[in-house]
């Protein structure tokens, strides 16, 4: 009973958002679809390449592109993980649900399930459409050939995709009391993110591309997991005594400190031939890092006035 009505709170306030998304989602997937029509080639008899009917993630083919799970879904993904955790945070929607006497962890995982139940159907839908307009501008003499292997595999890849984007922002919004450096923080590690997926992709290793693509589903997978069980940890400990703040647990700064040193210090020189990119980077993330972290920021002090 106290879950059920826990699920109906939750619902009534996060309708109208899912009902927004949902639109814009479906909106997207009619012009992808429309996109991707114009690359198609008129007189080919089939329009999936034979890859489809293996298992492996879909990319594209010589007949025009198909978007079977699109990147649209994922941005959706890492959209929602960080608007929903950060407007209940500002929003003091949380101290609501903590006075109203439920258990922080039945909370967050109820919240949690919510979101990306609500994420699925989301998926679900803006395919079924995109699917459906493939199908309306499909060519006078060409056939689908969706076999199940290829489908299937690029939904898995897909689907956990989205899952660590969500969870990125999920855990971000969590951490993060500042909206204008949270948005600053989550879109520059993004992005950092996707160069150095795209460089590890470059390196040759002695493994198959089968090998290689669901070891990278897995390190998505595992990544995911540890990033929302982290944050229902974190969530059970939150005070809203350092609402405002950059960050939301002050016992985060030395171990984020150490990571935003190494993994900028990393991606800048891992190109290089020497050492003189990497201490350059390594001092400047040093100085940038504490300066970020412990000394009050400019919007810190508005607030403070403000208070004042």
């Amino acid at each position: 009973m106290v879950t059920k009505n826990l699920s109906r709170l939750l619902w009534r306030r996060y309708r109208q958002r899912f009902w927004a998304l949902l639109g814009i989602s479906v909106l997207a997937g009619i012009a992808v679809a429309l996109l991707d029509a114009e690359t198609w080639v008129r007189h080919s008899p089939v329009l999936f390449a034979d890859q489809i009917n293996h298992w492996v993630v879909y990319q594209t083919s010589k007949f025009g592109s198909v978007s079977v799970y699109s990147y649209w879904l994922v941005f959706v993904a890492w959209l929602s993980g960080m608007l929903l955790m950060m407007q209940d945070l500002k929003e003091n929607f949380n101290q609501f649900l903590f006075a109203s006497g439920y258990k922080r962890q039945r909370i967050y995982w109820t919240k949690l399930g919510m979101a990306l139940a609500g994420l699925l159907v989301i998926d679900v839908v803006t395919a079924v459409v995109q699917y459906l307009t493939y199908w309306i501008k499909l060519p006078q003499g060409t056939s689908f050939n969706l076999a199940l292997p290829g489908f299937l595999t690029t939904w898995v890849s897909g689907l956990i995709l989205a899952l660590v984007m969500f969870a990125i922002g999920w855990f971000a919004a969590l951490i993060v009391g500042q909206s204008g450096p949270l948005v600053i923080t989550v879109c520059g590690f993004t992005l950092s993110l996707v160069g150095m997926v795209t460089f590890f992709e470059g390196v040759t290793l002695h493994m198959t591309t089968i090998t290689v693509e669901w070891l990278a589903v897995g390190s998505w997978l595992l990544a995911a997991v540890i990033l929302l069980v982290w944050g229902s940890f974190l969530f059970n400990r939150l005070s809203l005594e350092h609402n405002g703040e950059y960050l939301m647990f002050p016992r985060l700064r030395v171990p984020l400190y150490l990571v935003f040193v190494g993994y900028m210090t990393f991606i800048f020189s891992v190109n290089a031939n020497d050492l003189q990119p990497a201490l350059i980077t390594f001092i400047i993330s040093a100085i940038f890092g504490y300066g970020w972290l412990w000394r009050p920021q400019l919007i810190e002090k508005w607030h403070q006035r403000r208070g004042d």
